[in-house]
């Protein structure tokens, strides 16, 4: 994993937590994808800036953590994997849920590609033997 695409993930997920739309737009290539964990896609920086601005806007909205837990790299690809925290205020409501999200760089260094991936933060023992 480079160091590089560490870094520029990080000024990323700063981006969210800054709510820094100029540093956001600086990580992505004019060409980026970005697909959610729910099926939300926005493609070109266009539809990703409008994206950000929507969500960022409102005061009450706020990402309050964005923590790294873990990262894997596959150098053939030139895509990353960070496992992650994400602990946020949406619409007045707090939440926290993990997830991974596999990101691609360009040959310039910046995000050409990123695919969400959730789970959720709670997590249950449904097999777990009762004494």
């Amino acid at each position: 994993m480079t160091s590089q695409h560490d870094a520029l993930f990080a000024l990323y997920t700063q981006s969210w937590e800054n709510k820094d739309i100029t540093q956001f737009l600086a990580c992505l290539t004019d060409d980026v994808t970005i697909t959610e964990c729910y099926g939300a896609t926005y493609i070109g920086k266009t539809e990703a800036q409008k994206w950000f601005q929507h969500w960022t806007a409102p005061t009450e909205n706020q990402v309050v953590n964005w923590e790294i837990l873990a990262k894997f790299e596959d150098s053939l690809k030139n895509t990353d994997f960070f496992n992650w925290r994400f602990r946020y205020v949406y619409q007045n409501k707090a939440s926290v849920f993990e997830g991974l999200s596999q990101v691609t760089f360009s040959d310039n260094g910046k995000i050409t590609k990123i695919k969400e991936y959730e789970m959720a933060f709670d997590k249950t023992r449904p097999y777990l033997a009762s004494k």
